[in-house]
């Protein structure tokens, strides 16, 4: 049998099991050829490939659509492609299993193999459809199971109607919006644009919010054991405990009869509840925490999570999106349960009976997505540096939480009656710690709950009563973590009557790319953990905005409902993508040109100078007066920040930068313009 995976690790999971020995590039015997594909092995073409003219950008040209996509080999993996496509037309005519990743791009990636290859799949190709951790009694189960080839062709016209629709709007329209502006490219994606979009739209609305101050009575109610906790005043206008201007003589009303006075009836709701301890980790969920702990980048915890898993062989494969294991896997996870359990303390809080395929919230194959969870594998190696060690404490904290008991509590609301006014608390008595023990949080914050040990309403009494002054507060800029979270679970625009929760934008592997794009192209900024759409970034939204058909690629809604129409049909959703690029490039009159905000002026001729991809330039030089003068934003292997171009500009001094010569020896210097020139300046 032939089999062909996406990965070097599956395939030598595969070999181990049916007994093949390594080759160049792939593994034979006992019967059994097995390659792999590094992910894709080929790429669109890009326009010039069509046509050399199109290597020009010019708006006359568009929109570009080829008739028949074209794909080439992918030059970092060339020398596989060809040895892949060697075995796919030795083996065509035999048996042949399709074993990469269980999802849509896997599907892509093998359909793509077979067509450049010249393969057409027989009723001999078998389609091996598996989630779960590779051991060999899932490996020989797959393989079993497998069905025909052709079952997958809706999910294989997907994948091509996504990735080429893909292409046709991201280079029509980055065209488009760069042509007669300055570099670096202007590029649009049906992704990062939406998210950019958010961006935007959280940061005027926290800018445009206007706080508006109202007031709270609070009430402390103690028990006869002692316990106290604190009620708030019901404002029968609107039925919640902030009082704004026009309803606080109500409040003070309230508080002069409720002096001194004693509760007169207590009205009891409970409920018994359980929480159960966090899921595991797909990768979304690592970068946000990763993030939150260490201020890493989603790029920089996949990039660390991938050595995990590839350099230090102790991390399952970290570009998952699923949150749980499969059903077969519950004997994997009790054995690097037992490997391990004696490195951290948080084992000790765990329940081993916890570990069992019946425990849906580990073991689900119906929630799995391509890969199960992220798990632990083997002991961190001796060598791993800080970062990595970071990151494979946070994925082994969440490997010993999740078989942790449950979190139970009673959930209490007392509405406290003192004659005509009623004060109102939430409580939750604790009844099992559970995995919050060993975790030491309650999320009073996040539930308006106060936790408190038993509370008995049976003869409390009201022991102070305060008030409180408060404004209204916006909503929290995005940092990278939150739009992590809005990329998982985003919602359309309340304005559009849209606040609903949407399709997720982009996949678990594809985020940290988009947002990494989002930095590279200027768009967005991160200041304290705030990010914030750039001048860049709000002119092409602005740009995007005027036209009816643009607008839509920065709205989340139009995207996700973009998604659902892939899904329904494939085929037609590519032709609408296509005559969409058509109507929305045909009309180039409203286009502007963008202007970069001025650092300062030329010492060469006076005019303003403005960023540019590698440097800050003199706008003159696009003139007739070609004026030369540029700051480069390298300088002796330094970076020149925007900060640093003010400074020189207005004949200042930057700070002492570490350099390095030619023949890379170090040394330090300030910097300084003289003549239109850098110089160094020495101490």
């Amino acid at each position: 049998m032939f089999i062909l995976c996406e990965k070097p690790s599956v395939a030598k999971d595969f070999a181990r099991v049916l007994g093949a020995s390594g080759k160049k590039g792939y593994y034979e015997g006992a019967g059994h050829v097995i390659t792999y594909c590094v992910g894709h092995l080929y790429e669109l073409c890009p326009p010039e490939d069509y046509d050399a003219k199109l290597k020009k950008w010019t708006l006359e040209d568009l929109p570009v659509i080829p008739k028949e996509f074209r794909y080439k080999v992918t030059a970092s993996v060339a020398e596989q492609a060809e040895l892949v496509t060697r075995l796919l037309q030795k083996h065509s005519g035999g048996e042949a299993l399709i074993a990469t990743d269980a999802g849509r791009e896997g599907e892509l990636i093998a359909r793509i193999a077979l067509r450049e290859a010249g393969v057409a799949p027989s009723k001999n190709f078998k389609r091996f459809w598996v989630s779960q951790a590779l051991t060999g009694e899932v490996i020989k189960a797959g393989i079993e199971n497998a069905k025909g080839l052709a079952e997958y062709d809706q999910l294989a016209a997907q994948g091509f109607a996504r990735q080429r629709s893909d292409w046709l709007v991201g280079i029509n329209f980055t065209r488009y919006m760069s042509i007669g502006n300055p570099p670096p490219p202007f590029s649009v994606g049906r992704v990062q644009t939406a998210v950019l979009s958010a961006v935007a739209a959280r940061n005027a609305e926290v800018k445009n919010f206007v706080k508006t101050p109202y007031k709270e009575l609070r009430a402390s109610v103690t028990s006869r054991e002692g316990v106290t906790v604190t009620a708030l005043l019901e404002n029968p206008a609107s039925g919640k405990t902030a009082f704004f201007a026009g309803d606080t003589e109500y409040l003070h009303q309230a508080r002069g009869a409720c002096e001194g006075k004693t509760i007169d009836t207590v009205e009891v709701k409970a409920e018994e509840k359980k929480q159960k301890p966090p899921k595991l980790l797909n990768i979304t969920a690592l970068q946000k925490e990763a993030y939150k702990r260490h201020g890493y980048k989603p790029e920089e915890t996949l990039n660390l999570a991938q050595a995990l898993y590839e350099k230090l062989k102790c991390l399952s494969y970290p570009r998952t999106p699923s949150r749980v294991m499969g059903d077969n896997n519950a004997e994997l996870f009790r054995e690097k349960f037992e490997l391990l359990k004696d490195t951290s303390p948080l084992s000790s809080f765990c329940d081993a009976s916890l570990i069992r395929a019946e425990n849906k919230h580990m073991f689900d194959s119906s929630k799995l997505e391509d890969h199960h969870a992220l798990i632990p594998l083997a002991r961190l190696p001796e060598e791993a540096n800080e970062q990595e060690r970071n990151v494979y404490a946070i994925v082994l904290e969440s490997f010993f939480t999740v078989c942790m008991p449950d979190f139970l509590f009673t959930a209490k609301t007392l509405r406290f009656h003192i004659g005509e006014y009623r004060f109102t608390a939430s409580l939750r008595e604790v009844i099992q710690k559970g995995w919050k023990e060993a975790k030491q949080q309650e999320e009073e914050e996040e539930t308006g709950e106060e936790t408190v040990r038993p509370f008995d309403e049976t003869g409390c009494v009201l022991s102070g009563l305060s008030t409180t002054e408060k404004t209204t507060e916006p909503k929290k800029e995005y940092s990278i973590d939150t739009l992590l979270a809005f990329m998982e679970h985003p919602k359309g625009d309340p304005k559009d009557g849209e606040n609903v929760k949407l399709a997720g934008l982009g996949t678990p592997a594809t985020r940290a790319e988009i947002i990494k794009t989002l930095f590279v192209r200027g768009y967005v900024a991160e200041d304290k953990k705030k990010l914030a759409a750039t001048d860049r970034g709000l002119f092409l939204l602005e740009q995007l905005s005027k036209h009816e058909e643009l607008s839509k690629m920065t709205s989340a809604a139009h995207t996700t409902e973009w998604e659902q129409k892939l899904n329904d049909d494939p085929e037609r959703f590519e032709k609408e993508i296509a005559e969409y690029v058509k109507r929305s490039v045909a009309d180039a009159s409203a286009r502007s040109v963008f202007q970069s905000e001025s650092l300062g002026s030329c010492p060469l001729c006076g005019k303003p100078v403005r960023e540019t991809r590698l440097g800050y330039g003199c706008s003159g030089y696009r003139d007739e007066s070609r004026c030369p003068f540029i700051i480069w934003k390298t300088v002796a292997g330094a970076a020149v920040t925007e900060h640093d171009a003010k400074l020189l500009l207005l004949g200042q001094k930057t700070r002492k930068k570490k350099c390095a010569k030619k023949d890379g020896k170090p040394f330090e210097a300030a910097f300084v313009l003289e003549g239109g020139k850098v110089i160094f300046l020495f101490q």
